[in-house]
């Protein structure tokens, strides 16, 4: 019997729509950090496309003309949302491939880190941090089972 995941485009929506109505400051800066920029987020192997114009933030239906790339795991995720390593280190020890222009890949860093600030400072991230783990660790439980 499989775990039935969210896919990770509802966590992003969940996460941005929270961060809109309970911490809108949080979600100006996160937009204004970004500027005007698409994200193409791909995390085990669905695609994400985020949008900013520098004053909100979005999912778009499909990926345009994005000026960053990410490629990672929900694993990952978890590991760079617990602070368990920078997205630097992430990307140095290979578990993320970022790809984009360095003023590109700087505003995205920096709208990373403002959507973290608002999270931390949000009443329902623990939960829907809790949640997205709990996925990621029945995942893990079920492929070792299986192995």
């Amino acid at each position: 019997m499989g775990v039935r995941r969210m896919p990770f485009r509802g966590w992003v929506g969940r996460g941005l729509r929270t961060l809109l109505r309970e911490l809108p400051w949080a979600h100006a800066r996160m937009a204004a950090a970004l500027g005007a920029r698409e994200v193409e987020i791909t995390v085990d192997g669905e695609v994400v496309a985020v949008e900013s114009d520098g004053e909100r933030v979005w999912l778009r239906d499909e990926p345009g003309a994005p000026s960053v790339t990410l490629r990672t795991t929900r694993r990952e995720i978890v590991a760079l949302a617990e602070a368990e390593r920078s997205l630097v280190s992430s990307v140095l020890l290979g578990e993320t491939v970022l790809r984009g222009r360095v003023d590109d890949l700087a505003a995205f860093h920096d709208g990373l880190l403002e959507f973290l600030r608002g999270a931390v400072r949000s009443p329902s991230f623990p939960g829907l941090m809790d949640a997205f783990r709990r996925e990621v660790v029945s995942s893990d439980a079920e492929r070792e089972a299986a192995s």
